[in-house]
Parts: structure tokens; sequence; C-alpha cells
């Protein structure tokens, strides 16, 4: 497929199938994309979901600080605040869709339902060649060569097929029979770990905790961090806990007491201390120069 194809497809999709209605489920269709040679984008996030199947090639996903690696019939999730990134050296032929929940137009227990699905999955999914929503996916730009109709009603079912085999693709992961590799395991773990920190930074975490709700031992877990982003789990807290209170510094007027209780400090004193080994200033003079 060229580059003018890939267009004039992803043209028509965005043309015929923007709003995707159903009996309990309607979703609106905030653009397709179908890329041959999809190279880097820049660190961002969207307000809406993006799912992405990789037809062919080989590059990276980064979500949330964890990279995944992505060739021929990987599909992955982007989720609404996520910040992510796609890189390839090479080039990878991509096609995406992104899209949210009409709510509107969707029966509220459905739209929660799937939302819930969706959210409380892993983000990527590998070797889903023969599942359906690789194969609905490939139908769907594979009928966008017959564009004769601008409300082709089997254009717009398939398209409204394919973002509900999401669904099922990702949230089918915990209920397969087939054991996950291991690389994929730590990659869930870490991601588990990772957003388990995050979730509790105001909390004096510590390694024992992380490993004890993880059901890891503390060995595992700093193994997870020390190979995947070469820092240790206790680095990784710290570097966190200063992020959140760069931000609180930067975009709130909290006293920096309550800012060291936010980040997860229980001594202003030592808050202040670490502040000022990590960035070479005082949380004051920081403010300051902001």
């Amino acid at each position: 497929m060229n580059a003018q194809e890939s267009r004039d497809r992803e043209n028509w999709l965005n043309f015929a199938a923007e709003h995707l209605a159903g009996s309990q489920l309607s979703f609106q269709v905030q653009y397709w994309g179908i890329n041959p040679n999809h190279y880097d984008n820049p660190l961002h996030k969207h307000s809406f979901y993006e799912a992405c199947y990789v037809r062919d090639g080989e590059g990276i996903y980064l979500d949330h600080n964890i990279e995944y690696p992505l060739h021929k019939d990987t599909l992955f999730l982007s989720k609404p605040g996520i910040l992510h990134q796609i890189r390839s050296e090479s080039g990878i032929d991509l096609c995406y869709v992104a899209f949210e929940i009409d709510e509107a137009n969707s029966a509220a227990e459905a739209a929660a339902n799937y939302r819930e699905l969706l959210d409380s999955s892993n983000c990527i999914r590998y070797e889903i060649g023969e599942a359906p929503a690789a194969l609905i996916w490939r139908a769907l730009v594979g009928h966008t060569r017959q564009n004769d109709s601008l409300s082709d009603p089997l254009l717009n079912s398939t398209a409204h097929s394919l973002l509900l085999s999401l669904c099922t693709a990702f949230a089918g992961e915990r209920n397969e029979e087939q054991a996950p590799s291991p690389r994929k395991t730590s990659h869930h773990s870490l991601r588990s770990a990772i957003l388990y920190i995050r979730d509790n930074l105001s909390a004096e975490l510590s390694v024992r905790d992380i490993a004890r709700y993880m059901h890891l031992s503390e060995r595992t877990l700093s193994r997870l961090f020390h190979e995947n982003l070469q820092v240790s789990c206790q680095e990784y807290i710290q570097r966190e806990k200063m992020k959140r209170a760069v931000h609180l510094i930067r975009h709130t007027d909290l006293g920096f007491s309550e800012i060291a209780e936010r980040a997860g400090y229980g001594s202003v004193h030592y808050f202040t201390r670490v502040f000022t080994k990590v960035y070479g200033v005082s949380p004051g003079k920081y403010r300051n120069a902001e």
C-alpha cells in the first residue's frame, strides 16, 4: 500500500465512520489513521482512547514510563490522560482509531462496563493475528476500497464491531488459558507497582509495603525496577515524590508543610533536605525562581 492509497482510505474512514451507533453502545470517533510508515511521535496524552494495530514492522510503545516492544500483530491501547509515545527507527505499518463513548446515545450500564473493562486491563496484546480485533481491522481496511457511498451500512457496522472487539481483546487477557510469557508478566507487574506508588504517594511507602501488596518478594520487585527502569524501587519512589512536590510548588499556593505531607514526607525538615539535595536549591528558592 503506498502513501497516497493510505491517505485515501484514512480520509474515507473519517468521513464514513465518524459516528458509530449501536443498540447499547455508541461511539464518537475523533479520527482514523492508516500509516504504512509510522516513525516517532512526541510524548503526549489524549482525553479519549486510541487503539493501534501493528500490521508489520518493529518499534517501541512507551506508556506510564514503561517500554513495550512492538512487532507484527500487536494491539495496544492508549487510555485517557496517560502520557504515551510510539517510536520506530525503521517505520511500522500502523492502523489506529481515536474514540470516546457517546454517553448520550448509550445505555448507562453498558457504557460503564465498557469503560471499566478497558481501564482495568493491560495496555498491550501480542500475537493477535487471528483474534477478532485484528480480523475485523483488516476487513475494515480492505472494505475501504469499495468507497462508493458515504452512507455505507456495512462499513459503519464493521467499524462499530471493531470498537466492541477491543473490549473483548483487552478484558479477555485476564481469562486466557495459556500463561503469559515472563516478559509480559514482568511488564504487567511493574506497571501495577508504578500505579500503586502513584496512587499512594502521600503515604510513607516502603519497598516492603509495595512487595507485600504485589505478592512479590522484595528482591523480585527490586529486580523489576532495575531491569526495566535502571533505578531501584526506592529511587523510583523518591523520584515520584519529588515530581509530586514540584507540581504542587509550581501550581498551588500550599505551604511547604502541606506539600511535604502530600508528597509523603512526615517532616517538612526532612522534605526540605531531600528536595535541596535533589534540585540544588530549597523549596522556597525553587518557588521564587518560578
